[in-house]
């Protein structure tokens, strides 16, 4: 069975444009905003604060067959991000990449309730307690693993469903869903589809910290599951000066400098012009010993990865010998010059829709977005989907049952779906990095399996 698709054409963009502000609920004073024009209008508003107009040019026209009456049965979205604070600029990226997909849902009971989390958990608490009271029927956000933690303990007393934003299956729980790239299954799809093409020798460079240490279980239980073995694995602080001596060792560098200058040394030392002229050659072309590795992954991205990739043949770990490997923070045109890193694979959504979607919201802005704004628009197109079955119960609307929908839902980053835990499974792309682009070299699958929720364990089987 096919996906349930929930796009359509944007019909109101000149409309979003207008979303150039947005008051921040619960800080400072209130600032005075007209009420919206029409009682249909399609709007933002952060109930009990006062609602932001956006004009005329944002009225929603009833959707087919919809009558006036059930029209009138507004739809509450409660959206929590970080609108202020360090994390403000992303939050405010991700609330306008919602408005997208609530204009282009083209339904006018759906409202938009958007909350200041600030980036913290006690106020990401208080504003959850206000979605409660402003009335919500789902939440969407916050964008922090702690913050969806905090706020989904206050919507789960009041039986209200969240789909966060965060990429941290520790926070996710049933009726908590966690709609954000989970590195886990982005390390699973490019360890198995490098071992299908023959690879078997994996090795790891890892950051530290918690991100680090999530994608060393997920490596190392991606490995296990295809038969291979993991012959090397270094980790490296987040400090470009201090990134060196890991990839050195990882190299193996002054082993196999060693082992080279004992080989010609003992050529040397017999004595005879041939046994002579292989140990200039060897000296010559610093012919190190093989590396006990045929892939290594490097879970980095920015300007952390734009370091360590030189490091790697300097250290004698030769892209030409061996593939590197990545997770979804290699989905980054600003690495696509490293020439250490052309050729590498890396698992993602197929990029031509998310691409799509990042050049209307620039066209419509006028400023790029980030890559985790197409999250926030699926995650409200998702909603509006849901909400689209005008003959389902109110309270059936965004129920586990549908939320957990085991075909999933295809959106800007193709197939995804929420398990009962409340993580989630994507079918990943492998893209190749290439200096004019990043090539598809194995399509995202076109389907779940229709037997399990688990692509490790059926990961043949689609």
């Amino acid at each position: 069975m096919l996906a349930s698709r929930f796009f359509k054409p944007c019909k109101a963009l000149g409309a979003i444009a207008l979303l150039c502000f947005v008051a921040a609920c619960g800080g400072g004073g209130e600032r005075p905003v007209p009420e919206p024009r029409t009682r249909d209008s399609a709007r933002v508003s952060e109930r009990p604060e006062p609602q932001i107009d956006l004009g005329d040019k944002a009225q929603v026209p009833l959707k087919d067959g919809m009558t006036a009456e059930e029209a009138a049965q507004k739809i509450h979205i409660a959206i929590l991000l970080p609108l202020s604070g360090n994390e403000g600029q992303t939050g405010r990226a991700l609330l306008r990449a919602a408005t997208m997909a609530l204009f282009d849902a083209y339904d006018p009971r759906l409202v938009l309730l958007p909350f200041d989390t600030k980036a913290d958990y006690t106020e990401s608490e208080r504003v959850a307690g206000l979605a409660v009271e402003a009335g919500a029927d789902i939440v969407l956000g916050p964008l922090l693993g702690q913050n969806v933690t905090a706020a989904g303990t206050v919507l789960a007393r009041a039986g209200i469903p969240m789909i966060g934003f965060s990429n941290d299956q520790s926070v996710a729980a049933p009726g908590r869903y966690i709609i954000g790239f989970i590195p886990e299954g982005e390390v699973d799809r490019v360890v198995d589809y490098a071992a299908e093409t023959g690879l078997r020798r994996f090795a790891a460079l890892l950051p530290e910290g918690l991100y680090g240490n999530r994608v060393r279980a997920a490596f190392g239980d991606a490995v296990a599951d295809t038969g291979s073995r993991i012959a090397a694995m270094e980790s490296y602080p987040p400090d470009p000066d201090q990134v060196f001596e890991p990839v050195k060792r990882l190299g193996r560098y002054e082993e196999r400098k060693k082992a080279l200058r004992d080989e010609v040394r003992y050529l040397r030392s017999l004595n005879d012009d041939m046994t002579d002229e292989v140990a200039n050659r060897l000296e010559a072309a610093e012919a190190l010993e093989p590396l006990p590795f045929d892939a290594v992954i490097v879970p980095e991205g920015g300007q952390l990865l734009r370091t360590l990739a030189p490091l790697l043949p300097y250290y004698e770990i030769d892209p030409n010998k061996v593939k590197l490997l990545g997770t979804g923070l290699w989905n980054d045109e600003s690495i696509l010059r490293e020439p250490p890193l052309q050729n590498a694979w890396f698992a993602a959504p197929m990029p031509e829709k998310p691409a799509a979607l990042l050049a209307r919201y620039k066209a419509t802005y006028g400023e790029n977005a980030p890559r985790l704004a197409t999250i926030a628009y699926d995650a409200m197109a998702l909603v509006a989907s849901l909400a689209r079955d005008v003959g389902v119960p109110a309270e059936y609307r965004f129920s586990a049952e549908r939320l957990t929908n085991p075909y999933g839902f295809v959106g800007t980053d193709g197939l995804f779906r929420f398990l009962t835990d409340g993580t989630n499974e994507r079918t990943l792309a492998i893209l190749e990095v290439h200096q004019k682009g990043f090539a598809v070299v194995d399509a995202a699958p076109a389907a779940f399996p229709s037997f399990g929720y688990s692509l490790r364990s059926h990961r043949r089987d689609y």
